[in-house]
């Protein structure tokens, strides 16, 4: 940062003694040059029972795992769950529940497209306790349907 600073100081300096006695108005502008976070991930958590559930999504590696407190991990990166969770431009909801032996997990989100409109999505997937996949189940829906109102929570 220091050099930058100094930089601009004498390009200032160049520009006002070459100016003679004319009044001219420099304007220096700095921006972050801090590098960027490599390796980032999302995780979402769950817990059914005594069961703690992680799931990892790393888009710089291109996988999603599931992590399970009672078992192997479980890769959905070949699921249709695990293309949605890597895609760029996606804004997605990530909700979970835990029907006996199993783990729910369901999507709904916005892909949003350059110079178009977005489009809505739901999808789901079942992953019993033993790590098999169920069946996943993508389809398209409407923009305006993804939208939950949240509660009103009455505080006395």
């Amino acid at each position: 940062m220091r050099h930058s600073f100094r930089w601009a100081l004498l390009l200032a300096a160049l520009f006002l003694s070459s100016a003679g006695a004319q009044t001219q108005r420099v304007r220096v502008i700095f921006g972050p040059h801090l590098p960027a976070a490599t390796d980032t991930s999302t995780s979402y958590a769950a817990h059914c029972g005594q069961t703690a559930y992680q799931l990892i999504v790393t888009p710089a590696d291109k996988t999603v795992i599931l992590r399970r407190s009672d078992g192997p991990d479980v890769d959905l990166g070949g699921t249709s769950i695990g293309a949605r969770l890597l895609e760029e431009d996606v804004l997605v909801h990530v909700g979970f529940n835990c029907p006996q032996g199993a783990l729910n997990i369901f999507l709904k989100g916005v892909k949003l497209v350059d110079l178009g409109a977005p489009t809505g999505f739901r999808d789901h997937i079942s992953v019993k306790s033993d790590g098999e996949l169920g069946t996943s189940s993508p389809a398209a829906a409407p923009i305006e349907e993804l939208a939950i109102p949240r509660r009103e929570t009455k505080l006395n």
